[in-house]
């Protein structure tokens, strides 16, 4: 399969996750509840609005070069500055976040599971986006270096 098609299969599989994952927190069952705390809810609650303001500055700083296909748009430029300083793939770190706030906030199997193969999908889909980004920007390399992966402390 050639890189173009490959990235607009990873583009629709992200959108059809994310809405199984929104499903199972807002239409699946509400109990049993693996975690039924009010710390966990606030938990969830401040890992939700972080994702949230993570997710606005990551968008505001990539600009016109946003898209959900993981392969570079042919009139992009590296996004090195802002938020992209310490996170290589910001708007996929939000989205980890939401998930695991929603999770928290409704902590039950079916929001576990679909949380887990979104973050897990996510981190296949970071990978995949990576060898692209490094065949389009030789400074890619230094970049990837120097930055936080998926979560923040990784590199890889």
């Amino acid at each position: 399969m050639d890189t173009h098609r490959a990235s607009k299969l990873y583009g629709l599989t992200q959108s059809a996750l994310l809405c199984v994952f929104a499903s199972a927190v807002f239409l699946g069952p509400a109990t049993p509840r693996i975690l039924a705390s009010a710390t966990s809810r606030l938990a969830g609650g401040v890992f939700c609005g972080a994702g949230i303001l993570l997710l606005f500055l990551a968008i505001t700083r990539l600009g016109r070069a946003i898209q959900i296909n993981p392969d570079p748009r042919t009139d992009a430029t590296l996004v090195t500055a802002g938020i992209y300083a310490w996170f290589r793939h910001p708007i996929y770190t939000s989205i980890v976040m939401i998930v695991t706030g929603l999770f928290l906030r409704r902590a039950t199997l079916v929001v576990a599971i679909a949380g887990a193969i979104v973050i897990v999908f996510l981190a296949i889909k970071v990978r995949f986006e990576e060898q692209l980004l490094a065949a389009r920007y030789p400074a890619y390399a230094e970049y990837k270096r120097k930055s936080w992966g998926l979560l923040p402390g990784l590199h890889w």
